[in-house]
This record gives C-alpha cells, structure tokens and sequence, in this order.
C-alpha cells in the first residue's frame, strides 16, 4: 500500500471564486511547470494557479479559459459544462512556443473542446486562452472505443499521447497517440483549416479492483522514459455518472505502452491528477465527486521502495 501525505485542501477565497465557493471541489488534472502549479477543474471554466514556492500555504487564483458562467443547479450544471479533465504541459521548440492545454472528455457534444493558453519561460501564462473545436478529432477517436472519455494526456517526445477511461461497460482503457507536430498543428489552426492526424491506438488493460475495472485519471512523464498513471476503479457502467470509488492504484508504463509496475493507493481517495515536480516529487489532486468536499493538493516521495526504474 503506498501512502501519500495531504498538503492542504484548495480552499480559495470565496470572493475569487464564480459561485462564492469556498474551496475547489472537482480538481481532476494537474500540471506542474516552471514556477507554477496548475489545476484543471472538471466543472468549472477555470485554471486554478499556485506559485510552487508557496505550494502548502499560498493562495489559489483562479484564471477564466471562457467568460460564460455555469449553471448553479448541479444537474443542468454537469449537462453543460466542458469536463475539462486532462491538463498537459507542451514544451516549446524553434517553431513553437510553450503552451498549456486543458483538454474535454469527449463524453458528451459540449466536451468536444480544447483550450490551449501560451506560456511564458517562468512558466507563468501569457495571454488569453484559445477555444479549439476537438469534434473532428474526437469522432476518429470513437471509432476505437465504444465511449470516449479523454482523462489524461502526456508529450513523449514527437508523440501526443491521450488517454480514454475504461467503466464497466469499456473495461479497457484506451491510449491514442498522435504526431505531436500535426497534434499542434491542428488545434492551431482554424476550425476544420487542418487535417485530422492520423491516429495509432492500443488498449491498455489495468485490471479490476473487485468487480471494478481500473480506469486511468491523469498520467505524467516518467524522467526515465514511459509514463506514470494514476487510475480509479468507480463503480460506473458509462463515461458521464459518477459512482463509488473503489480504489486508486498507480502505474508505471513503458514508453510502448507495456506496464511494468503497479501500486495500490491508500485511503480510498479518488485522485484525478498527478504531477512531478523539479525535484522528483509527485503531487496527487483529488476529487469527491461532491461539490460540498474540498479537493486535496497530496505528496509522495518518489521513487517508492521496491520501484524499479525502466530503462529508456
């Protein structure tokens, strides 16, 4: 069992916050880059900032993608919201600058968005956010899966890599990969002025925890090469209800996509995001499900005892 330690829950100032809440409740991706945490919330239109040199106490901002607001009511609230549930970090090179994307599930019509916010060397954004239309590339994605739910996604090397949730009724997880150039070219470029890149998928199988497939919420670079994986079995048979969760586990996968490691999570906490920071820490966000529940900012020494690093 691995245990991770709780940092602080993302209480915020109810006054920054859309809806006078006084904490964050659904943080379900994270990014970690330059000098600053980002947190993507699956039911808001927001990134949430905290400077990494005040991580445990410093407080959260919370920066609007899009200017509408969402609805109060919880149910018209999750029928319309993006389900912004992956937020990756893409390193810039001579042809392109550094960027953040927060990426939609896909799980519905109006999660069929992207938005992609440029970035600054410090790691602090610069600019606006841009709303990109995913439809055209997330149609192709569903002629592999039986349900899209895009939860995560990684840069490896000249790969994007996006990652589906498996539930009960997809029990396996799917991973698609794409040209990380065509990738940037496409959410770059006007709506429909691009070609779809091809697409290269694999199953990826994470076993079950009872009766409960195991299920991927966020993934992170391994410094090594491959990839680490956070996962959730949630007692769901679809892409859009929620459902108990019972249990998280991490895992290590090899750059082809072949799992090498697996661990359990302690605690029974849904973990939506991960993280590693400048030191090799890792950083768990955690999410209830509840909007009355504070999300949780959690930290994990990393390499774990008996973790074997995969050779690149």
């Amino acid at each position: 069992m691995i245990f991770s330690t709780l940092v602080r829950s993302l209480e915020i100032d109810p006054a920054s916050h859309p809806r006078g809440q006084p904490h964050i409740s659904s943080a379900s991706g994270l990014a970690i880059v330059g000098d600053w945490f980002y947190i993507v919330a699956d039911d808001e239109n927001h990134l949430i900032a905290l400077r990494s040199a005040d991580v445990e106490a410093g407080s959260l901002r919370m920066l609007p993608l899009l200017e509408a607001r969402l609805p109060t009511d919880p149910a018209e609230r999750k029928r319309r919201k993006r389900d912004l549930e992956a937020l990756f970090h893409v390193p810039g090179d001579e042809g392109r600058p550094p960027m953040l994307v927060a990426w939609g599930s896909g799980s519905r019509a109006q999660r069929d968005f992207a938005y992609i916010v440029g970035l600054d060397a410090d790691g602090s954004l610069a600019g606006a956010a841009r709303a990109v239309s995913l439809t055209r590339l997330h149609d192709v994605l569903r002629r592999h899966v039986g349900e899209l739910n895009i939860e995560a996604g990684l840069v490896q090397g000249d790969d994007l890599c996006l990652f589906s949730r498996a539930h009960r009724s997809a029990p396996a997880n799917g991973c698609f990969r794409l040209d990380l150039g065509l990738a940037i070219g496409f959410l770059l470029a006007d709506e429909g002025a691009a070609q779809v890149p091809p697409v290269r998928f694999a199953e990826l199988d994470l076993g079950r925890i009872g009766e409960v497939p195991v299920g991927i919420t966020d993934a992170t670079p391994l410094v090594e090469g491959g990839w680490l994986l956070s996962a959730v079995a949630e007692d769901t048979s679809n892409a859009y209800d929620d459902g108990r969760c019972a249990g998280a586990v991490l895992a290590a996968c090899s750059a082809s996509g072949k799992v090498t490691w697996t661990g359990r999570l302690d605690g029974g906490f849904k973990v939506e995001g991960i993280a590693f920071d400048e030191q090799g820490t890792l950083w768990l966000t955690t999410d209830a499900d509840d909007p009355g529940v504070p999300s949780g900012l959690r930290r994990l020494p990393w390499p774990l005892p008996g973790y074997q690093p995969q050779a690149r």
